[in-house]
This record gives structure tokens, sequence and C-alpha cells, in this order.
């Protein structure tokens, strides 16, 4: 983040917080997308019913919303935009397709 003078005491704990909150939605974005794929391999041992397909969508909104955070996060501190953070988080194309959707 180079627009933070981080000889600045002040600016260096902003940008510490930024970070803070930074990897803490990259981990409740994780957990959301680990959910799904849990969802996921369950659903593929047993049949599906409307109760699963209702909680599998629920699970694809909310990884959705987690994921756009994210790079919302990411623009917002300036950091270089990765060519493969689709393919490091393994994020789902349903959930991709999802992004910046209202719920």
């Amino acid at each position: 983040m180079a627009f933070i003078d981080s000889d600045n005491p002040l600016a260096a704990e902003i940008l510490q917080e930024a970070g803070e909150a930074y990897f803490a939605a990259c981990r409740k974005m994780a957990a959301s997308l680990e959910a799904l794929r849990a969802v996921d391999r369950a659903v593929a041992l047993s049949a599906q019913d409307d109760e699963q397909v209702t909680r599998r969508s629920q699970l694809l909104d909310d990884a959705a919303e987690r994921v756009h955070f994210v790079l919302i996060q990411r623009d917002a501190m300036k950091l270089s935009w990765s060519e493969t953070f689709f393919e490091d988080y393994e994020i789902p194309v349903d959930v991709r397709a999802r992004l910046g959707r209202p719920r």
C-alpha cells in the first residue's frame, strides 16, 4: 500500500489494521468456500433433496459475497491483481457467476 507513509507511526498502525482486516476477510472467504465444497461432497454421496438445494444456494450466495468483499478490499488497498486469484482459492465457476449480485 504505497499510499501510506510507513515512517509515520499512525499510518503504520492503519496499515497493520487494514492487513488484519484483509486477512480476516480471506479466512472467512476460505471457510465459506470450504463449507460449499463440504456440501458438494455430501450431495455427491446421496440423493439431492429440496433442503440440500436450498442450503447449497445459500452457501453459493455467501461464498460469492465473501469473494466479492475480498476483491473490493484488494482494490481499495491497491494490491496488484493476480491472474491466478480464482485458481489459488479454487473458486468455483458458479460462485464467480454470482459475484456482485444482490441476494
